[in-house]
């Protein structure tokens, strides 16, 4: 085949190439590919044909938990002194920019199975909110709660007020990391009653009034320190139409040891609360009164906690915490105090998968009478994404 062939042959592929894309429509619509946006953070995309960028996301955590450790523990035949847990959570987190600020919402699904208690398993929203600039309205952690612990062992509750409530509350920033917020409280889930029938073991209350709370906190590149109050109602219901006014105060600091270690972290805790027993971290069998010659006298407690978080490397930690409770019931015959420790030894040999052994100690002291000791341990395995 000569050059002139060679040429007359290109030409006639070029002519038929112009005839087949002179055939095809002229607009052929662009392909909406899903972007990422990672201004709100890691995971983040952005909703085809929106301006909305959501994230999707959870965790699953198995675990296994033995009680009945010491002598003072009494378990009946009837009772389990083993307990296991899966538990799955489903979190959906939406960001949108408006001109009334920033809009977010934020959903997180958590179904729970216990071997101990099958008939109970069920999904339940554990957190569900909309944001609107510094207002939230919905299901969110509670104003009040400053630090709620470091450990990722599910021991005995420490003596800190951790708690999602209904809420419509606003948050400012002052600048230089200095907040303020207020909220308006739903607090069914932290009244714990107030004690009217010794002989009939009766806990009565109502819910007549929310709580208001204000918090103001500082977040520095040394750590954070905190100050939160709130107010309450007290009321004993039925035929004693009386009530009382309980409130709470609470201070936290925290301090970033990265001189010992990366990633090292210390806190400390104060509470005081009249009235208002779950704000320091009492027990829910603790009432938050007593009926005493039919006027309502009001439990008084005050709570001191701490924790200290080590990292001896990148993948293998750990923490140690201690609180203590001291309760002056509104019926002096109820008066106690409670001290607990707990640890634990964590090991994340990938991101997002948790490995965590832990152990902890409780004992109570009632007035009148003698003091008793409980253990727990805890295994779990979580793998977040």
């Amino acid at each position: 085949m000569n050059f002139k062939a060679i040429a007359i042959a290109a030409a006639a592929a070029a002519a038929a190439t112009s005839v087949q894309a002179a055939d095809l429509p002229a607009d052929i619509a662009p392909v909406d590919y899903v972007r990422i946006n990672d201004a709100y953070g890691a995971g983040f995309f952005v909703l085809p044909g929106t301006e909305t960028a959501i994230k999707i996301g959870g965790r699953v955590r198995v675990e296994a938990r033995f009680t009945d450790l010491l002598d003072d523990e009494d378990y009946s035949r009837e009772d389990n002194n083993h307990n296991f847990r899966s538990r799955a959570n489903l979190r959906i987190d939406t960001r949108t920019q408006s001109e009334l600020g920033l809009i977010r919402t934020y959903m997180d699904f958590q179904y729970t199975s216990n071997s101990d208690s099958r008939d109970s398993a069920g999904v339940k929203l554990d957190k569900g909110y909309v944001q609107i600039g510094g207002f939230t309205f919905g299901l969110a952690t509670s104003a009040f709660d400053l630090w709620t612990g470091e450990l990722a062992s599910n021991l005995f509750d420490r003596h800190l007020a951790d708690d999602t409530v209904w809420q419509a509350s606003y948050t400012h920033a002052l600048g230089n990391g200095l907040t303020i917020a207020a909220s308006i409280e739903d607090n069914s889930d932290r009244e714990q009653g107030v004690f009217v029938d010794p002989a009939a073991d009766l806990n009565t209350a109502g819910n007549t009034l929310p709580s208001f709370v204000a918090k103001v906190l500082l977040n520095q590149g040394w750590g954070y320190a905190g100050l939160s109050g709130a107010v309450t109602k007290v009321d004993a219901q039925g035929d004693r139409d009386s009530s009382e006014v309980g409130y709470a105060v609470a201070g936290a600091v925290g301090f970033n040891l990265d001189m010992i270690a990366p990633g090292d972290v210390i806190n400390f805790q104060a509470a005081y609360a009249d009235g208002a027993m779950a704000y320091v971290g009492a027990e829910g069998d603790t009432p938050d009164a007593y009926l005493v010659n039919n006027d309502i006298e009001t439990s008084k407690a005050w709570s001191v906690a701490g924790g200290y978080m080590h990292n001896w490397t990148s993948e293998l930690s750990s923490g140690v915490e201690a609180s203590y409770i001291d309760v002056d019931a509104g019926d002096d015959n109820f008066d106690f105090n409670q001290v607990v420790v707990a640890g634990t030894l964590e090991y994340r040999p990938v991101s997002g998968l948790l490995f965590s052994a832990g152990a902890g100690w409780k004992q109570d002291d009632v007035d009148g009478a003698s003091k008793e000791d409980a253990g727990v341990l805890n295994f779990r395995v979580q793998r977040s994404f």
